[in-house]
Order: C-alpha cells, then sequence, then structure tokens
C-alpha cells in the first residue's frame, strides 16, 4: 500500500460511510488518509504521533477524532486539515 511506512502495526482504521474511498488509519507513526480505496496514502495531521485509535462522526464524517496511546484526544471538523483538544 504505498504511502503506508513498511513493517508497521495499524492501530486504528475509519471509512467515511459517505464515500468509502475515504479511509484513515492510526499508527505510532502518525495518521493517513487515503482517497482512493487504499491504493494510496498521505500523511496528514503531522504533529500527531504515537496514534492508538481514529474515528469519525458517521453523521458529520468531517469529523474526526484520534487517540495517542497515552490518552490524549484531538479532533478535526475539517476532514484531518486542521487539529484541536476537544
Amino acid at each position: 500500500m504505498g504511502g503506508l511506512p513498511a513493517n508497521r502495526t495499524v492501530n486504528g482504521f475509519a471509512v467515511n460511510p459517505e464515500d468509502p474511498k475515504i479511509m484513515f488509519v492510526a499508527m505510532r507513526d502518525g495518521l493517513f488518509k487515503s482517497t482512493d480505496g487504499g491504493v494510496s496514502w498521505k500523511r496528514i495531521g503531522n504533529k500527531l504521533k504515537n496514534l492508538a485509535a481514529v474515528t469519525l462522526n458517521p453523521k458529520k464524517p468531517k469529523e474526526l477524532y484520534v487517540s495517542t496511546a497515552d490518552g490524549t484526544i484531538f479532533m478535526s471538523v475539517d476532514a484531518g486539515t486542521k487539529w484541536t483538544k476537544p
């Protein structure tokens, strides 16, 4: 899968219910997004590291949440461009 770090564990996975080609993967290396059904991946949220989980609001798929391994939660309301602590 182009763009994901090799030999790493995927800790979280989320799919946009309105467009299943849009997927998110949480890894220790950060958060990755695919817009082509997993063929290619791009890292988003450059400051996000050591992620344990990712989910999105099924009623507002641009609203994403990630959690770090130490329990810190971050939120994005624009599909991963900007992140804040809720």
